[in-house]
């Protein structure tokens, strides 16, 4: 048994998460993560502390062939169980699926974004004079193109859903990757982040320069149809906006499940677990309210502002809560 294997067996069987052991040997758990997945090694002051922590001999950490916890060492201080290991071969097939997820997924938010633009366009347009005989038509086309929209975003919805479920557990549950496996993974997150920082600022740019058309057309004066037709226009650039950021978003978060960084440490999985009924509670009585407001006031081109809204909301609301419940 080499070293790196060691260290998590005693650390599962201690009962210590990554994060405890990390506060007591003064480093960081992302030191800890690497030293079990074998992508480097502890310092010697390291070894002597984790073996008085432990309360085994050094030579049983340094010396390979010793296979079985030293006779001195009392049982009942551990509590075994199971952790699922990741090959590199499991974590390559999740980081390709994870891949194609992110493109799928985040096309299936820009559209739900776009959505509205058919309908949008045609009423500005029938405004205008350019197509329909009449408003009532153009909305009439408009909503069955918005649902068809819709339902297309939902296919893409279910069948990532249905393809990403055999990994659930890398979000829910401790596992540990394969000797030199995090290595792998970390030097293809490195290059992938000036990927991943791009994505994000080309992604909120659009956002804010979203409302610039608007905004002089309305210093202008300009006519109904064709504000309903800026507005169509922002909805677009929204959605190419958050079509960048989903996208690399996800790929990130692939990374951060493997590597157990981010989001995605033992301490912060824990925590999700206790609050899944609330972060499933909130969105879907965000997303009721952001329908009812926009099919009821047919303002799509403002009613988008839930959602950062929202989101800003779920921050504080979120860590309101499980302080609560930590309680």
């Amino acid at each position: 048994m080499i070293l790196s294997e060691k260290l998590l067996t005693l650390r599962t069987r201690a009962g210590l998460s990554q994060e405890e052991l990390a506060e007591k040997l003064n480093v960081s758990r992302q030191s800890v993560s690497k030293w079990e997945s074998g992508a480097s090694i502890p310092g010697i002051d390291k070894i002597l502390e984790i073996s008085r922590i432990y309360g085994i001999s050094t030579d049983y950490l340094l010396k390979d062939e010793m296979e079985e916890l030293p006779g001195e060492v009392v049982a009942d201080v551990y509590h075994p169980e199971e952790v699922r290991e990741i090959s590199v071969e499991t974590a390559t097939e999740y980081l390709d699926v994870i891949r194609e997820a992110g493109k799928r997924i985040a096309l299936g938010v820009g559209l739900c974004i776009l959505s509205p633009f058919p309908m949008m366009s045609f009423i500005g347009l029938s405004e205008c004079g350019l197509l329909f005989s009449s408003e009532d038509i153009a909305a009439g086309v408009g909503v069955g193109v918005l649902l068809a929209i819709v339902a297309v975003a939902v296919i893409l919805f279910v069948l990532n859903g249905l393809r990403l479920e055999e990994y659930e557990y890398l979000e829910k549950e401790e596992f540990r990757l394969s000797y030199g496996v995090a290595g792998i993974i970390e030097k293809e997150e490195k290059e992938f982040r000036p990927v991943f920082y791009q994505g994000i600022a080309f992604g909120a740019a659009l956002c804010v320069i979203s409302c610039v058309p608007i905004a002089i057309a309305g210093a202008a004066d300009a006519a109904g149809g064709i504000l309903l037709c800026l507005c169509a226009l922002l909805l677009a650039m929204v959605a190419v906006g958050v079509y960048l950021i989903v996208r690399v978003a996800i790929r990130k978060g692939g990374y951060d499940r493997l590597l157990q960084q981010g989001d995605y440490t033992q301490e912060k999985k824990r925590e999700n677990k206790r609050l899944e009924v609330f972060d499933g509670a909130y969105w879907g009585t965000v997303t009721a309210v952001y329908l009812g407001i926009s099919l009821s006031f047919m303002n799509w081109g403002i009613s988008w502002i839930i959602w950062p809204v929202a989101g800003v909301a779920f921050v504080v609301i979120r860590s309101i809560v499980s302080a609560m419940k930590g309680k």
